[in-house]
């Protein structure tokens, strides 16, 4: 049985999932590692390269895009280790990194996810982890509310995303970035992993709700440290990314605040979304896949 399966969802990044399968192959040599790539409909030949470059890897060709959370739930249903790493496809393992998060995994056994310091590449701490949303928090970060109350809003901000905390040490925190997340299987099985209604936003914020509702703590391990590049597949569809984005929220407000909260939130939402959808058109942002 594998030490780890690490799961990589990938969607036209071929050669930043290259670069990610290689720090794998460089940085978890002492483990033993199955690797897990769900390919959804790459038109990049990623599938191919993986094959190539890791033989070893499982490659799950779903033949349409499953979307995140999709991919990853068929990613899952292969994975045979006893820990699962959730991996975006754009990101690079660091000396230690992954090993520093599975002893201490292993060391806490009321933890039922980790996660550690992101940076990009090229140097600058990427500001990963908050705390769930209430429902105040999606009004205030999403419609002109947040523009009206600007210091109730820049407060709540404040709170979410641990503001004065510099990702530099340990702690406890109720969301992980869905990009680096490393949780024990049977927390992923006892959760029923991602939930598919949701299709590339909210669902780590989803999947840390239901891991803390089922009793397990998350935790912000410090010593470990992953490159990220970010938005790499998203940043080729940018509309589509955006009217999917406001559609998770929605599914989201939705799924733990009741459809009368959901339908006052997206007409709240309304201006905002007019107001960018009529940038992104003057800035010929494509729309499909």
């Amino acid at each position: 049985m594998p030490d780890v399966s690490i799961v990589i969802v990938n969607y036209n990044t071929c050669e930043p999932l290259r670069r990610c399968l290689q720090s794998i192959q460089t940085e978890a040599i002492d483990l033993d590692v199955e690797v897990i790539v769900v390919d959804n409909g790459s038109k990049d030949d990623s599938a191919a390269m993986v094959s190539k470059v890791m033989p070893q890897a499982t490659v799950i060709e779903p033949g349409q895009n499953t979307w995140f959370s999709g991919g990853n739930n068929l990613g899952f249903q292969q994975a045979k280790g006893d820990f699962i790493y959730i991996l975006n496809a754009d990101t690079r393992l660091q000396p230690n990194g992954l090993q520093t998060m599975l002893a201490y995994l292993k060391a806490h056994p009321n933890v039922g996810a980790v996660t550690c310091r992101m940076e990009y590449p090229e140097g600058g701490l990427q500001h990963t982890c908050s705390r769930v949303p209430a429902y105040i928090d999606l009004l205030l970060g999403y419609t002109f509310l947040g523009v009206l109350l600007k210091s109730w809003r820049d407060r709540r901000r404040h709170v979410m995303w641990y503001t004065g905390w510099n990702r530099d040490s340990g702690q406890s925190i109720e969301v992980g970035p869905g990009s680096n997340l490393l949780c024990t299987h049977t927390v992923i099985e006892q959760i029923a992993g991602f939930d598919e209604q949701l299709k590339l936003y909210f669902t780590e914020d989803d999947l840390c709700k239901k891991i803390l509702d089922a009793g397990f703590e998350i935790h912000f391990v410090e010593g470990a440290l992953l490159l990220h590049e970010e938005r790499a597949s998203t940043s080729q569809i940018w509309r589509m990314a955006s009217y999917i984005y406001f559609e998770d929220l929605l599914i989201f407000c939705r799924k733990y605040y009741g459809d009368t909260r959901a339908f006052v939130l997206r007409a709240l939402m309304l201006p905002t979304r007019i107001a960018m959808n009529i940038a992104q058109r003057l800035r010929g942002e494509r729309t499909a896949l």
